[in-house]
């Protein structure tokens, strides 16, 4: 099954919020919520796997966003490099096509994404 074909919205976990149910999640990608009855959790799809998450810990909207979200990372520190994470800087980009992060160099208000060549504005108004 494809991803997201089953989705009755999208959502993707608030930046202030990483409970430790939520470490699979990655910030600033949407995720499509294919099960939405309870009124306090909903059920991600992840690849070919799904999640109940905790529906106070995730922004969700009707459909999938085509703008790229921009993850302000408040625990970045120069000092203490951090595998994959470090060489993506303060600032990174997340594709809402695909999910691939990049570094975001300047403040671009439109990219393409490398990966999947989706294009499109950048959604710095909205900083996860």
């Amino acid at each position: 099954m494809e991803q997201g074909t089953r989705a009755k919205a999208w959502g993707r976990v608030w930046p202030a919020i990483r409970p430790p149910h939520s470490r699979n999640l990655r910030a600033g990608a949407w995720y499509p919520i294919v099960q939405d009855e309870l009124p306090d959790r909903v059920t991600l799809e992840i690849g070919n796997t799904t999640i109940e998450v905790p529906r106070r810990v995730l922004e969700i909207r009707p459909r999938k966003p085509t703008r790229f979200s921009v993850v302000h990372r408040v625990d970045y520190d120069n000092s203490r490099p951090r595998a994959s994470v470090h060489k993506l800087g303060r600032f990174y980009g997340v594709c809402p096509a695909c999910g691939e992060r990049f570094a975001l160099y300047g403040k671009p208000e439109q990219v393409q994404c490398k990966f999947c060549s989706h294009k499109g504005d950048v959604a710095w108004w909205e900083t996860a």
